[in-house]
């Protein structure tokens, strides 16, 4: 068990002593280079204060998280009583109103009854008069009685008598009724005729117009007759010239015809010669994209729907059918699309880096693997090395805007410009840089002097081409110069 415990702590010292071994620092500045030596006590004590400060960081973020808890959960209560003491408020404020109208309903409950007391007086006064004369009114009463009989018997007649009367009334009204109806019909049917009446004496005045009129149109056919003999005797005597001038002009037409189709020929021909041309041209430029390693497909691609398809039956071609071909023939449809191809690729090699950022450079180091200069290891180098005299100008390699000018890590002082198609060149470990970021460059500007900053052996411009983030090798890009010129 001990012997175990002694190699438990014999790999761990030997762990620790491989982790924490003696360290030199490399730091190169104004071309020299100074040393750092980082002992394992020192490294010892910087891990040390290492675990201390995350520690303490450790311990005062739970500090810091339960008193806020804390806080929060005082903060709800007094909310809380906050919520309560409204509440109270508001219940307070609707017992005030309750008992104001409770008052008020009470004292117009006593005004009523006050009231009632003094109508109560009044109706007992009333009463006490009522029968004192009931008393003294008996006798007439009697006699009201004897009259009120009589008088129901007449109105008893005078009932029968209004019964009889309305009956013949109603019979009055059901005739009168009759003669409203018949009265109505009659008018209803004398506008009719009326209406009728105004319509034929219209139609009546309208043929009197078309009579008129007929009789005037036959007058001008008459002379319209009498004129179209005359002219058709004219016409006569003219058609045997007319007959000469249309063979004259038959013969005239079938020369035209010829000049014509023969003008059609040679221009078919001219289109062909020059689609053919653009095609060749066509395709050294895409040969000159394919040797800078770029896609072809992605920096420009072909329009939309460029590649059709055709078909259709085979029908032999006669010189009668010229009459038969569409306005856009072939030949000017595929001389379109190859000029419009060309401009395309054109505008696009236009704007690719194709000459070197410096006169009379040379490679020093080349695109890809190569061997590390400082930790002699096998690394992927991006970019083209060119070296060259100290402060050699540095010139844009194609058109377009800086989006970068400053210092990069390992880079040194750098120039990054976005050129067309998504086409980016840069810069690096230059002197100086005598531009600034947003500024347009042409092809040939000076933008900087050659140097050697950032992490870089001697004087030289690492020069990188990349296109939509991807690197590419800029060799590539100078061997097509001459493909394109």
């Amino acid at each position: 068990m001990k012997n175990s415990f002694n190699r438990l702590g014999e790999r761990t010292t030997s762990a620790f002593s491989r982790l924490f071994r003696d360290r030199e620092l490399i730091l190169r500045s104004g071309g020299r280079v100074h040393y750092f030596a980082c002992t394992r006590r020192f490294q010892h004590g910087l891990l040390a204060s290492l675990v201390v400060f995350l520690t303490w960081v450790g311990f005062a973020s739970v500090g810091y998280f339960k008193q806020t808890a804390l806080i929060n959960e005082k903060n709800q209560a007094i909310w809380r009583a906050q919520d309560s003491y409204r509440e109270l408020l508001d219940q307070v404020s609707d017992y005030q109103l309750s008992i104001v109208s409770i008052t008020r309903d009470l004292k117009e409950t006593q005004s009523h009854l006050h009231n009632l007391f003094d109508q109560n007086e009044s109706l007992k006064n009333t009463l006490y008069s009522t029968e004192a004369a009931l008393k003294l009114s008996q006798v007439e009463r009697d006699r009201i009685n004897k009259g009120r009989r009589a008088l129901n018997d007449q109105f008893d007649l005078l009932g029968k008598e209004v019964r009889r009367m309305t009956g013949k009334n109603n019979a009055l009204q059901n005739h009168i009724g009759n003669l409203r109806d018949h009265l109505e019909n009659a008018r209803a049917e004398k506008a009719e005729l009326a209406a009728e009446r105004k319509q034929m004496g219209d139609r009546l005045w309208e043929l009197n117009n078309d009579l008129q009129g007929s009789i005037m149109h036959g007058e001008n056919l008459e002379a319209t007759i009498h004129s179209l003999r005359s002219d058709l005797r004219t016409a006569m005597i003219e058609k045997g010239l007319v007959v000469d001038k249309n063979d004259t002009l038959r013969k005239r037409l079938a020369s035209l015809e010829t000049t014509l189709a023969d003008q059609v020929d040679s221009h078919s021909a001219q289109l062909r010669k020059i689609s053919e041309r653009a095609l060749r041209n066509i395709h050294v430029l895409e040969s000159v994209l394919r040797n800078t390693g770029l896609d072809l497909e992605r920096i420009a691609p072909l329009p939309e729907g460029t590649i059709m398809g055709k078909g259709g039956p085979f029908i032999p071609y006669h010189p009668d059918m010229r009459h038969m071909q569409g306005d856009d023939n072939a030949a000017e449809v595929d001389l379109s699309m190859h000029l419009d191809r060309w401009e395309r690729l054109r505008d696009v090699v236009a704007g690719l880096p194709f000459i070197a950022p410096i006169k009379g450079g040379y490679i020093t180091s080349r695109y890809g693997r190569r061997k590390d200069p400082f930790t002699k290891r096998w690394a992927m180098h991006k970019g083209l090395d060119l070296g060259g005299q100290y402060k050699t100008p540095v010139r844009a390699t194609a058109s377009g805007k800086v989006v970068f000018a400053g210092r990069r890590p390992y880079y040194g002082r750098t120039i990054d410009i976005q050129h067309a198609n998504g086409i980016m060149t840069r810069y690096a470990h230059l002197y100086k840089i005598t531009i600034k970021r947003g500024e347009a460059v042409e092809r040939g500007d000076e933008i900087g002097l050659l140097g050697s900053s950032g992490r870089s052996t001697g004087p030289h411009v690492h020069y990188e081409i990349r296109h939509m983030g991807k690197a590419y090798n800029p060799r590539k890009f100078l061997r097509a110069v001459n493909n394109v010129q």
